[in-house]
């Protein structure tokens, strides 16, 4: 092989060597993400809430804010109820962002950091309702009966906690949407519409409620 012809084949393969490189860093990394049910779950939130404020009044969403890299359950999630609250000519929306590291979401067990929850409270008064796609935070008492003391409906999009029994019992937290517990059972038929779709996979829990919690 001549001096020239080496060149071209190194070349070649360096050209090769990038394009690989370019594909692994930015193509594909798996199956496409399923955005179905989070887009559901946004949704029927939506209309809870709706329903929660008899339509009127104005509703704070409060969820992470992935920053650029866009998490798309999260954002899927957000979009539907943005949509679908602003059918509502009768209330008015707020969307807070929350910036939170992994870090952070560990220390708070996935809740929402209950600095930031108090901050957004006293920033946009006269709330009808907070919806956080977040754990319920940590507060503490005083901070608690100050909550309730507000008139604040709360709904909380989260797995089921252990606190939320007597976050419920006590009307800290007025609606709970978790994961429905087990599969559908053998031979269900298929979810047509958006509310069957959302009962299969999710279940709403009230103060009414609360006494069937473990």
């Amino acid at each position: 092989m001549d001096k020239r012809t080496k060149d071209i084949a190194v070349g070649s393969l360096a050209v090769g060597a990038a394009a690989v490189s370019l594909y692994l860093g930015f193509g594909p990394r798996g199956p496409k993400l399923d955005l179905d049910t989070y887009e559901v779950l946004g949704a029927v939130t939506a209309q809870e809430t709706a329903k929660l404020v008899g339509g009127q009044g104005r509703v704070m969403v409060m969820a992470r804010d992935t920053g650029a890299a866009r998490n798309p359950s999260v954002e899927a999630e957000l979009g539907a109820f943005q949509r679908t609250l602003k059918k509502h000519a009768g209330l008015s929306l707020v969307t807070e962002k929350v910036p939170v590291t992994p870090m952070l979401m560990m220390a708070t067990g996935g809740g929402l950091p209950p600095g930031q929850f108090l901050e957004a409270l006293q920033t946009h008064p006269n709330l009808g309702a907070v919806v956080l796609f977040f754990g319920f935070p940590q507060l503490a008492e005083p901070e608690l009966e100050a909550l309730k003391k507000s008139g604040v409906k709360t709904v909380v999009v989260s797995s089921l906690r252990p606190g939320y029994k007597q976050l419920l019992e006590r009307q800290a937290i007025q609606l709970a949407i978790v994961p429905r517990a087990g599969a559908p059972p053998p031979g269900a038929p298929p979810a047509r519409t958006l509310r069957e779709r959302f009962d299969r996979e999710y279940t709403l829990l009230t103060p009414a409620e609360a006494a069937r919690l473990r």
